[in-house]
C-alpha cells in the first residue's frame, strides 16, 4: 500500500525544497556525532570517494551526505518521502512513490520540479524504474494493493511536461522503457488451482510494450528458466530491469513457489540472449522489502556493467559485477548486523555502494579489491557528482 505520509502530499504537484544542515549538526558532522555508534562498524577500509549520496533516513527524511556518511544536509519541503525513492536513468530526477519529482541540479543540489503527473492515492509509480522515453515520462500503476504483487494492475505512461497519459494494458513486474513511451513488463500466467494469491502466480513471458507499436515478446518464462539450468520447467516469477539506454534488460528468475532467485538473464530489447548469470541472489530483508523477492540488480550509468547482490551458504553477502565485455567480478562485503538490501553506482562507473538497513555502507571497486566501509545516514538512493 502507499504510505500514509505520501498520501498527505499527493495533491501537491510543486514542492518547495530547501537544503538545511541536519538538526544538531555542524559543518563537519561525523558519523559518530550523527548519533551512530562506531561500535559494530563493519570491518574494512574507510570509504574515500568523491561525490554526494542522496539517502533516506529510517524516519523517511531525504538527506545528502558524503560517501563516508559525514556532513549530512537535510532536504526540507518534501516531508516524509517514505522508503521508496528512485533516480531516473538520465540522472535528471528523483521520483517519489506517488509520482512527485525532485530535480537533480549541479552542485549537487536538489530542487522541486513542477511536473504535471496525475497524483492520487489511487496510483503509484512502477518501482524501481518508473522513468521512460529519455526521462520525459513516468510509468504509473493503478494501485490495487502492493503493486509488486498485483498482476492485474493497469499500467499507463504519463508525460512529465503535459500530464497526458497512454494506457499500456496490465502487467506484473513493470519498468519504464528508457528509449520510448513504453514499458518492459512480465505477463502473469493464469492463476493455478493451488495458488492462494496473485503473489503465488507464475509469470509466462517478458514483453516490451511501446505506445503506438505492436508488443514484442522477448522471452518466455520457460526459456529463461532453461537458460539458468532450472530443469523440469518449474513455474517462475520474473522481474525486469532495463539498462539506462533501454538496449538491454536484465531479468531475475526465481521459483514461483518461493525461495531465492536463481540468477539473472540479460536480453536485448529484441529478445536476443546476451548473458546468463547463474547463482543465488540476495533477498530483501530491510524496510525496502519483505524478504520475498531478490534485491534489484542495478546497471551502471553507462549501461556497460550490472551489479547484483549474491548470497553464500555461509550467510556472507557479496556484490557481483557483470561486464558487457563478458567479465565477472565478485567482492565480499564487510560483515554487518543485517543484510545488504540495495546498491547504487558512482557516476563514473568505477565504484558500487551497497547498504544494509541499519546504516552500514560498503563501497566496492568495479574491478577488484576490498570493499571500504562506513556508517551511513540511511538508505542510499542516488550517487551525485
Amino acid at each position: 500500500m502507499i504510505p500514509a505520509a505520501l498520501l498527505a502530499v499527493a495533491g501537491a504537484v510543486v514542492a518547495v525544497v530547501q537544503l538545511y544542515p541536519f538538526p544538531g549538526t555542524g559543518p563537519q558532522r561525523t558519523a559518530a556525532r550523527a548519533g551512530h555508534s562506531t561500535q559494530g562498524q563493519p570491518t574494512g577500509p574507510r570509504i574515500q570517494a568523491p561525490g554526494r549520496i542522496a539517502a533516506i533516513t529510517p524516519t523517511g527524511a531525504l538527506v545528502l551526505a558524503n560517501t563516508d556518511g559525514t556532513q549530512l544536509t537535510r532536504v526540507h519541503g518534501l516531508g516524509n518521502v517514505g522508503q521508496n525513492l528512485t533516480r531516473s536513468p538520465g540522472g535528471r530526477y528523483l521520483a517519489l512513490f506517488n509520482g512527485q519529482l525532485v530535480s537533480v541540479k549541479q552542485g549537487p543540489a536538489l530542487a522541486s520540479y513542477p511536473g504535471k503527473i496525475p497524483l492520487s492515492s489511487l496510483y503509484s509509480v512502477a518501482w524501481p524504474q518508473p522513468f521512460a522515453d529519455h526521462d520525459r515520462a513516468v510509468v504509473m500503476l493503478h494501485d490495487y494493493g502492493d503493486p509488486s504483487q498485483s498482476a492485474s494492475n493497469p499500467i499507463f505512461v504519463a508525460s512529465i511536461a503535459s500530464g497526458n497519459t497512454v494506457s499500456l494494458g496490465n502487467g506484473d513486474s513493470v519498468a519504464g522503457d528508457p528509449q520510448a513511451a513504453g514499458v518492459f513488463v512480465t505477463v502473469a500466467a493464469p492463476l493455478g488451482a493451488t495458488a492462494t494469491s496473485l503473489a503465488d502466480s507464475p509469470d509466462s513471458a517478458v514483453v516490451l510494450r511501446d505506445a503506438g507499436h505492436a508488443a514484442v515478446r522477448l522471452a518466455t518464462a520457460a526459456q529463461l528458466a532453461r537458460d539458468l539450468g532450472l530443469h523440469g520447467r518449474p513455474p517462475v516469477s520474473l522481474a525486469v530491469f532495463p539498462s539506462p539506454s533501454g538496449r538491454e534488460v536484465a531479468v531475475t528468475v526465481r521459483p514461483a513457489a518461493g525461495g531465492p532467485a536463481r540468477g539473472i538473464v540479460v536480453l536485448s530489447r529484441a529478445g536476443r540472449l546476451i548473458a546468463r548469470i547463474p547463482g543465488t541472489l540476495a533477498a530483501f530483508s530491510g524496510p525496502v522489502g519483505d524478504g520475498t523477492g531478490p534485491v534489484p540488480p542495478v546497471w551502471s550509468p553507462s549501461g556497460r556493467s550490472l551489479a547484483y547482490l549474491s548470497a553464500s551458504q555461509s550467510g556472507r553477502q557479496g556484490v557481483g559485477i557483470w561486464s558487457a565485455r563478458g567479465h565477472l567480478v565478485a567482492s565480499e562485503l564487510p560483515a554487518t548486523n543485517g543484510s545488504y538490501d540495495g546498491c547504487i553506482w558512482s557516476p563514473d562507473d568505477r565504484l558500487i555502494l551497497c547498504a544494509a538497513a541499519g546504516g552500514d555502507w560498503a563501497v566496492a571497486s568495479a574491478r577488484s579489491g576490498p570493499a571500504g566501509a562506513a556508517r551511513g545516514a540511511g538508505f542510499p538512493v542516488a550517487w551525485l557528482r
